[in-house]
């Protein structure tokens, strides 16, 4: 089962909002109160919720107390409404699928795959439940007929609220759903499990009866066993290597809250694989802020196998989130982002803030908090749409790498298929949060630094799973003078700057602090305008940098 679309009205912080769910993994986001919760509140009041853990609540819809505040006193009559668009899978949803065949007397093709339902529910104030519709593939059915379509399709979602992770008493809880091989086994073990407790219980009653009719008893002993059923197994979950496992409540909250999602993932993959029932329908996951406990650095491999599980089992999951590392980056137009209009300095409605074009990210970079300092750098590539990043030192690095990217140097040309951007200065790779989330996002990414920041910067790198000459090179040769890239330059052409400006050269040696960083910038600039203006591709003059060159290719290769 997936939901495809769902249309809200007069709700709680919507007055009125069309959301469409165009992948299986889509990312809800926006700041606190913007209506993300209001959407899972939504979704919870019409298909109900299940539960892994045994705890099914159930969330109301009331005109009176959801209706909202600041439209209370112009409308008299209020009414709310909520309408979701499910398309119900032949294989996966069988037992939804056959039931509305049956039960609607249907006349529907062997082959057809899947059928589109619409759940219409509208809360009155005059009224103390809501009325329902239903228009399954164009026709309406209301009255009863749509009550019994709706109790069908209800508790077919899961939720996982990632922040009360902790509330849990103890991570226990049952298997259920198997797959046909495993029911025949069940089976078979059920019938011999009920053999040997009908012995047990005979040799029992025996005893029983010896022991009344001491008692000179004329009482008669019965003795039997329930049928033993195992469509629920109980389990304990633990974690751990080959020399040790740990109870998962002894665990850290984030191991705990990833695990706890897999296994609500997991549950749901099995129904949808489990022997056809009329109970058959794969439920569709909401994980309120997958994020937490996280690292950022967690965050980001988290969110790409979440999306990645989530379309290889064809088990929708709808995250709300405030992490841009949850975003849907191959489907962009899966996520949702959400913000609250202002009307004399109060929160008004929620509107969905259009993020289509190229530029998907920017918006979300805005409210998720892409565009403050730490993110500057770093802007451009995430809002890329190249899969193939080469990271150089400044604006300086890249003017000379694109150079070498001309078709004019022949085989000994940078080839391959990306965009360079300037990280500016070492600093910024100081963050391996950042680092990996692009990483993660690239389908290759090598960054480039100088060797005079050896030291400084390639430990970190390291640390965090960089290579060198793979995914990081060093530019430059160690020598005096030539630890950076101006040092691929022939001296030739540094002297010539050099000659012509000796009040830069002196006050980048002789300068304060900010004199001489001014100085060694300016020169920088002016050795780049030289060897553009008079290097020749092909000879000498781009030896190093063809050397370079090769690694860097060999690298994107």
């Amino acid at each position: 089962m997936k939901i495809t679309r769902l249309e809200i009205s007069n709700y709680r912080t919507f007055e009125s909002i069309d959301i469409g769910f165009d992948d299986f993994y889509s990312a809800i986001c926006g700041q606190n109160d913007a209506g993300k919760s209001n959407i899972v509140r939504a979704l919870r009041a019409v298909l109900r919720e299940d539960n892994i853990y045994g705890r099914a609540r159930r969330h109301s819809i009331s005109a009176l107390r959801d209706f909202p505040r600041w439209k209370d006193a112009k409308d008299k009559d209020k009414s709310i409404s909520v309408a979701i668009e499910l398309t119900i899978f032949r294989a996966a949803d069988a037992g939804v699928f056959e039931f509305l065949i049956d039960y609607l007397d249907l006349q529907v093709d062997d082959l057809k795959e899947s059928m589109c339902l619409k759940l219409e529910s509208k809360w009155q104030d005059s009224m103390s439940s809501g009325q329902t519709a239903a228009i399954l593939d164009g026709e309406k059915f209301e009255g009863i007929k749509a009550q019994e379509i709706h109790k069908k399709v209800q508790s077919s979602i899961l939720i996982h609220n990632s922040t009360e992770v902790e509330a849990r008493n103890s991570f226990t809880g049952f298997l259920h759903e198997f797959s046909e091989q495993y029911s025949a086994e069940l089976n078979k073990m059920t019938a011999t499990l009920q053999k040997s407790l009908a012995k047990i219980a005979k040799g029992q009653k025996e005893e029983v009866s010896n022991l009344l009719f001491r008692m000179n008893s004329n009482l008669k002993v019965g003795i039997t066993v329930p049928d033993m059923s195992f469509d629920r197994l109980p389990y304990n979950l633990s974690l751990g290597d080959s020399k040790m496992e740990v109870d998962l409540d002894d665990w850290g909250s984030g191991t705990k809250n990833r695990t706890m999602i897999f296994l609500t993932l997991l549950k749901a993959k099995q129904v949808s694989e489990s022997a056809t029932t009329a109970e058959k329908m794969t439920p569709i996951l909401i994980i309120e802020e997958p994020e937490s406990f996280l690292h950022p650095s967690a965050q980001a491999e988290f969110g790409r196998v979440l999306q990645q599980i989530s379309n290889e089992f064809g088990v929708q999951v709808i995250t709300t989130t405030h992490s841009p590392y949850m975003l849907n980056q191959s489907c962009p137009e899966s996520n949702i982002l959400l913000e609250r209009n202002m009307f004399r300095k109060q929160l008004r409605e929620t509107r969905k803030i259009d993020t289509s074009g190229e530029n998907w990210m920017e918006p979300f970079g805005v409210v998720l908090g892409l565009a403050n300092e730490e993110f500057q750098p770093w802007r451009e590539i995430f809002f890329s749409e190249s899969k193939s990043h080469l990271l150089v030192e400044g604006k300086t690095d890249k003017e000379y790498f694109e150079l070498i990217r001309h078709s004019c140097h022949g085989a000994n040309k940078l080839d391959f298929d990306g965009d360079i951007f300037p990280y500016e200065g070492c600093g910024n790779l100081k963050n391996p949060t950042l680092l990996n989330f692009i990483k993660s996002k690239s389908k290759k990414l090598v960054i480039t630094f100088d060797i005079d920041v050896v030291k400084e910067v390639e430990p970190t790198l390291k640390r965090h799973g960089f290579e060198n000459n793979k995914s990081y090179v060093v530019v430059g040769i160690d020598r005096a003078g030539s630890r950076s890239i101006e040092g691929l330059i022939p001296s030739s052409y540094k002297n010539t700057v050099n000659n012509k400006n000796p009040e830069l050269v002196q006050q980048g040696i002789h300068g304060t602090k900010e004199e001489q960083k001014f100085a060694k910038n300016k020169l920088k600039s002016l050795y780049l305008e030289e060897f553009k203006e008079n290097a020749r591709p092909g000879g000498d003059d781009y030896e190093e940098f063809y050397k370079v060159a090769k690694i860097l290719n060999k690298a994107f290769k």
